[in-house]
């Protein structure tokens, strides 16, 4: 309950709250901050042989809550015309953002832990068949690349930045793609 690791992970819970009381470069500071330390959890549980059952299942809920939260606020940020996309295109894209908080990371996350914890199956043993899964799972630099612009996609719609959007969309759908 209170392995160094968890309690990174009730931090970035308490930030990923600052997060969503905030806007834009607010949102996006506690954000960040949270992502940062999500980072060290894992190390932290190996480092300190810390790991525990609660620690994996705080970290996966607390990924997919935090990736929730920056999708749902990407598409709200679009909806509401506080960013650089057009009227036009504002639901289409608000809508894509939606699939992917359900598709994504619910389903497909969702599905790995299933097959993980009722079948005994292993993660890098899911979809391996798959070129873009094998990279994306065997080498932690497409992994960094993926999560890292997967992530940075949204938090450029909140903040109105269209260059941190396109530099993040190659990753955005390798990420999208390989899960």
């Amino acid at each position: 309950l209170f392995y160094v690791a968890n309690i990174i992970d009730y931090a970035r819970v308490v930030t990923l709250y600052w997060a969503i009381t905030g806007t834009g470069s607010t949102f996006a500071g506690w954000y960040t901050v949270s992502y940062i330390l999500d980072a060290f959890d894992g190390y932290a549980a190996r480092a300190l042989n810390q790991e525990s059952r609660l620690g994996y299942y705080l970290d996966m809920i607390i990924d997919r809550m935090s990736s929730c939260l920056c999708l749902h606020f990407a598409a709200l940020a679009i909806l509401s015309g506080e960013t650089f996309v057009p009227p036009s295109c504002a639901w289409p894209c608000a809508t894509m953002l939606r699939v992917c908080i359900v598709l994504v990371e619910l389903a497909a996350h969702g599905t790995v832990m299933f097959l993980s914890e009722v079948l005994g199956v292993h993660q890098k043993q899911m979809g391996y068949d798959y070129a873009i899964v094998r990279k994306y799972l065997s080498d932690k630099r497409y992994l960094f690349w993926a999560c890292v612009s997967f992530e940075g996609v949204g938090l450029g719609l909140i903040m109105n930045s269209a260059p941190l959007v396109l530099l993040g969309l190659p990753g955005f759908v390798f990420r999208a793609a390989a899960n």
